[in-house]
């Protein structure tokens, strides 16, 4: 009888284990659900913008309004101590003028003398002064004078290149990548001891014919000498008298 009764109960405690042991896992999920559902929707990166990090300092406001602030007081500073230009005098000024008429006068005449055959606008005054004559275009129109990837030219026609004043014709060529300035091997070298030459001697001739211009100042004549005086002859001393002779 007792057998009969036990068998039931262990029965119903198993299957009522079983049931509990199923049904525990999917109400702890729907509970976890539930709970972050209940949370507000906020994304993980702005809710770590919003929350402040306890390890991270606040930013320093006070050095970036002070970077300006130092930027012209640096300004101001080197303004004070570097000195201003002085004016340009009117004696220079006409002086600039005449020798830029100059210059326009010689370039004009180095093209009427077919001198001139140069890729930039206007031509090239340097090489003009110096060698007489601009032949740039020709080193440009010749593959032949293309080395390492590139065409040398002097110095002044490689700025007019790279600041738009090329001339009209040679869109073939790619300025960043096949002008550069010659190699002092090359020629700049010399192009440059010419240089030196040419305007050594004709600042030193400016220079010369302008000091010979000034008044030079009086020559100083030597004194004259004092004459010697003849050395005064002194009186020859008398001999003693002879002692008088006894009578």
């Amino acid at each position: 009888m007792v057998r009969r009764i036990v068998t039931p109960i262990v029965s119903f405690c198993a299957v009522l284990g079983l049931a509990l042991l199923l049904t525990g896992p999917t109400r702890a999920q729907d509970a976890k659900k539930e709970a972050a559902a209940a949370k507000p929707t906020t994304p993980p990166k702005e809710a770590a913008a919003a929350k402040p990090d306890a390890t991270q300092k606040p930013a320093d406001t006070k050095g970036a309004e002070a970077k300006p602030a130092d930027a012209a007081k640096a300004k101001e500073a080197t303004q004070a101590t570097e000195p201003p230009l002085p004016p340009i005098p009117k004696e220079v000024e006409e002086k600039l003028a005449a020798a830029r008429k100059a210059v326009a006068e010689a370039i004009v005449a180095a093209q009427e003398a077919g001198l001139v055959e140069t890729s930039i606008d206007p031509p090239p005054v340097l090489d003009i002064l110096i060698t007489g004559r601009a032949v740039d275009a020709r080193t440009l129109k010749n593959p032949a004078k293309k080395k390492n990837g590139f065409y040398g030219v002097s110095p002044e026609v490689f700025a007019a290149w790279f600041t738009g004043y090329e001339a009209p014709g040679f869109e073939n060529i790619d300025r960043q990548k096949e002008i550069r300035i010659t190699f002092p091997s090359d020629g700049l070298k010399a192009y440059f001891d010419q240089r030196a030459v040419i305007f050594r001697e004709a600042i030193a001739e400016v220079r010369k014919a302008k000091g010979g211009s000034a008044a030079k100042p009086a020559e100083k004549k030597p004194e004259a000498k004092p004459e010697a005086k003849p050395a005064e002859k002194k009186p020859e001393p008398k001999p003693a008298s002879e002692p008088a002779k006894k009578k």
